[in-house]
């Protein structure tokens, strides 16, 4: 059969991403934006290409997902001070609501999907999967 790891993750993928999906319903808002905004709300304002960096997307989807979630009045474009040639992404006011529901409801997700495993089996499975996650990022280039 399949490998057993493409196999198992992509069916954790898929029902998570439904279930995002399912989530993001009630804002109008799928799965991209909701990965763009629960960045924002985490970690503060941020430029396209920095968000396309830690979402490991490229910059022409962040630049549509953004332009999305604008439209739907939950994030602003500003000139950065620091930088007169870049915008900075920030989460308006109106959205602290939708990310903490968002928060809750992952929070939630994410009890269900870790039910029956131990405080270390967790932390193990997190920093197993943040290892091959690395790993992966570029898959033909040997790893330390």
């Amino acid at each position: 059969g399949a490998p057993v790891l493409m196999s198992d993750i992509s069916i954790i993928v898929r029902k998570l991403r439904t279930a995002a999906d399912r989530c993001g319903e009630r804002w109008g808002i799928g799965f991209p934006e909701q990965q763009v905004l629960m960045l924002l709300g985490a970690h503060g304002p941020s430029n396209q290409e920095a968000l396309a960096c830690q979402l490991q997307i490229d910059k022409g989807a962040v630049a549509r997902t953004v332009a999305k979630l604008e439209e739907k009045g939950l994030v602003t474009r500003q000139v950065n001070p620091a930088n007169r040639r870049e915008k900075l992404v920030s989460p308006r006011l109106g959205a602290e609501g939708v990310l903490r529901e968002m928060w809750e409801l992952y929070q939630q997700l994410e009890a269900v999907a870790y039910r029956g495993l131990a405080p270390d089996e967790i932390d193990l499975t997190r920093r197993c999967l943040e290892r091959i996650a690395a790993n992966l990022s570029d898959p033909w280039e040997e790893q330390a």
